[in-house]
């Protein structure tokens, strides 16, 4: 919102026929703003909201005010008619609020609740202290699942894979209505659309301000430069051995090699690389243990 062309680019992605959604921190956000953005072609905005509170919020943030600007942006947004979603960056910080954020993004009108685990990268590595430990990521992950079946707002889990197993365990044993025949436990809610492991380097890719081509923002892994390949993407996305090596499931390491969900879930390949700086080892945080007759 502080570059000056920002609605030029908005119109000219939506001339190209892309969906155009914008992530910001509401400050800049207002009646005149959210106007200009909707008449350029904006489809939905999402706003991070860290915790349930001011306190925890500004706090991890660092900016004071800034609880009360997502509020602010928010109410602007839905009188605009526009959707949005609330991201969270989900760490020891803020783990027992989840509950209390989601009700606050149904209050404000979001008509989804993303999770994002966090990766200590980029920002984060400030903050690697905060990662969760393995039991209690999985504990998450289940709360997770429920709150996804219980919710009135689409929940969603981003860099955290593992979620993607979780969820097929659930229809297993029939805890969720579906293929897997009638819900005996958890019921079923709007929210329960098909669940995704990773999909970073396969059906999902980043170009950075510098036209690296990457698997995702967290993994600071140039796959080729737009630049300096006459902007072929197809052919960096094809012929990469960065993304190739990516999409090999066989050469996965650790316990993800040997995890009967590994091509399902496929592990958080940024959160692997941040903490062990190999981008093909297990997943740190990851507490499943693969079947014993696994080959």
């Amino acid at each position: 919102m502080e570059r000056s062309d920002i609605y030029q680019l908005i119109r000219y992605g939506r001339s190209r026929k892309l969906r155009m959604v914008m992530a910001t921190s509401g400050y800049l956000i207002n009646e005149e703003s959210i106007a200009k953005l909707k008449e350029a072609g904006v489809l939905a905005l999402s706003f991070s909201l860290d915790g349930s509170s001011a306190e925890t919020h500004d706090k991890f943030r660092q900016a004071k005010g800034a609880f009360d600007a997502v509020l602010r942006a928010a109410e602007i947004v839905r009188q605009a008619g526009m959707r949005f979603q609330i991201n969270t960056t989900i760490c020891k910080v803020n783990i027992d609020e989840i509950t209390g954020i989601i009700e606050l993004a149904k209050r404000l009108g979001a008509y989804c609740f993303n999770a994002f685990i966090l990766v200590p990268t980029g920002r984060g590595e400030q903050i690697a202290d905060e990662i969760l430990d393995p039991i209690r990521y999985e504990v998450l992950l289940n709360e997770l699942l429920r709150l996804k079946l219980e919710s009135s707002i689409e929940v969603r889990v981003t860099c955290g894979p593992q979620f993607a197993y979780v969820y097929e365990r659930a229809k297993a044993k029939k805890l969720i209505e579906g293929d897997s025949g009638p819900s005996t436990t958890l019921r079923t809610g709007p929210s329960t659309t098909p669940v995704a492991g990773c999909m970073g380097g396969r059906g999902f890719g980043f170009i950075s301000y510098k036209g690296d081509v990457q698997t995702c923002g967290f993994l600071d892994i140039s796959a080729g430069n737009l630049v300096e390949n006459g902007f072929d993407f197809k052919k960096i996305w094809l012929d990469s051995k960065f993304l190739n090596e990516i999409r090999d499931l066989s050469a996965y390491k650790g316990a993800c090699r040997t995890c009967e969900y590994l091509s399902l879930c496929g592990g958080c390949r940024a959160r692997a690389y941040a903490i062990s700086g190999d981008y093909l080892a297990a997943d740190p945080i990851c507490n499943y243990k693969a079947r014993k007759d696994k080959d």
